[in-house]
Parts: C-alpha cells; structure tokens; sequence
C-alpha cells in the first residue's frame, strides 16, 4: 500500500504541475465507493464549468488517510470509521452515504440465494459444485478481497461463520472492487462480494443473504444487515473554497438524486 501511495502523490502532483490550476480536486481513497463518487463528481463538474473534481483509481481508506494526515491531500474518500491510532491526527470524518455489501455471481449460476452457512462454507472450500446447494452442475470459483478490505470486515462483523474463516487456497485474490463485476462476467460460475453501488451492466446476479435482497427498502428498514459507511477524511482548516463546495453538493438534493440513483441512501449532514 505504501508504493501505490507514493505513486499516487506524483501522479497528483504532476497533475498540478500540468497546468490544470487550482481549481482541480482530487479525492484518493477507497474503491468501495469509486463508482458513485465518479457518478457525483461528473454532475458536479457538468453543474460548476472551470472546476473539476477527479476521483482517482482505488488506493484504499488508509491510502487516504496517510494522504490527507500528511497534507498531501484536501479529501479522501473511506469505507471504515477511523482506527484509535488515527483518531489524533486531526481529521474530521463526515459520512456521506450507505451502501450494501452483497455477495454476487456469474450468469450460469441458478440459485436465488444462499445462508450465511453455506456462504463460509463455499469460500473455505468446503462446498465446491453448484450442484450441492441446489444450482445446476459447475465447479464454484471463489473470488476473495485482501485482509484488511472494507467490505470483508463489514462481512465478519455480521455474519458469525466469517469471523474465523480460512479462505480456501484455490480462491482468486482480487484487489478492487470494480474488477469483480468484470470477473464475474469472465468466470460465470464464480462468487464474490462486492459493494452494491459497484455493480455495472455485466451479466452477473446478486444474491439474498438467508433469503434477504439488498433492496433499497431492506436497507433503510434493517432487514439487510450487511452495510457500510462512506465518509469523507479532511482538516477543516485546509479546506478550499472547491472542497467545501463539493461537500455541499453531495448533501444537496441534486447530490443525493445521483447517490440514490447508484443504489446508496444519501446522509443528512449533521
């Protein structure tokens, strides 16, 4: 994670150095949320001609801590609350939206859904055919994030049969969240998880979590527990006029029109 950040902070400053001008943000972070705040930038760019918001490819939340506590970024977008030891750094943290973290798969798998149960037991390897929880015939192909990923710790908090797991050795270890839906499309026999507001228009099926859908009603009501916080990491007293104008608009109902349109249920600003 330190060389994608290093490499990150020049490609930031060779951005600023391009004669782009003072009036380009760029917002490093999570990939958890990538889709949709690219989705929020670009209205928001359309709406404010001569600014622009950039939304760069995923360095993770603590990529955007380090950036933002070493001032070498205004805005970084997370997916956790902040850890105990970076609680010090002087960083306000602002919840914008909530999203689900769904489990998905390829286009040739049949079921509707699956337990918790046998969710732990396909990624430990315990359950290797579609066939033995009543899908059609097709070898399981498990798609797995790092330790340390948002959606993962969202996933062992909830669900009891994840918080010892060992993943079985077989598993594609993937890195972004915005390659699962595009693996799924590849592999259509495989699952993975994911975060709802990363879906696209691949050929790929979310599933009901002991028989709960991530539906925009489950969410709001509790009824779908597995859900994330998106937050903005910042030092208020090194905010520009630009960053605080694009905070505005994520709070306002254009912003969250945008947000709700990716699946997210927008925040009120406290």
């Amino acid at each position: 994670m330190k060389i994608i950040t290093a490499i990150f902070t020049i490609a930031v400053a060779c951005l600023w150095g391009g004669g782009i001008g003072a009036e380009t943000l760029v917002i490093p972070g999570t990939g958890a949320c990538e889709v949709a705040l690219k989705g929020l930038a670009a209205a928001f760019n359309n709406q404010n001609p001569g600014h622009e918001v950039i939304i760069p490819p995923s360095i993770g939340s603590g990529g955007a801590i380090d950036l933002v506590a070493t001032d070498r970024a205004l805005l970084g977008r997370v997916a956790r609350p902040l850890k105990e030891k970076e609680t010090g750094l002087g960083l306000k943290y602002l919840v914008v939206a909530r999203d689900a973290v769904i489990f998905a798969v390829g286009g040739r798998v049949t079921i509707p859904g699956l337990s918790a149960v046998q969710l732990s037991d396909i990624f430990s390897g315990k359950i290797t055919d579609w066939q033995e929880v009543g899908g059609d015939r097709g070898l399981i192909r498990g798609l797995i994030r790092e330790p340390g990923d948002a959606s993962l710790m969202v996933i062992q908090k909830h669900l009891e049969p994840f918080k010892n797991i060992t993943f079985d050795p077989k598993s594609k270890m993937v890195f972004r969240d915005n390659d699962i839906p595009e693996l799924l499309g590849k592999y259509q026999n495989a699952i993975g998880w994911l975060t709802n507001s990363s879906l696209t228009e691949s050929p790929i099926k979310v599933l009901a979590l002991d028989n709960v859908f991530p539906t925009p009603a489950n969410l709001r009501e509790g009824r779908y527990k597995l859900l994330v916080d998106y937050a903005l990491v910042y030092k208020e007293n090194r905010l520009t006029e630009l960053a605080r104008s694009f905070i505005e608009f994520i709070f306002s109902d254009a912003g969250k029109a945008v947000l709700t349109k990716y699946g997210l249920i927008p925040a009120d600003i406290s």
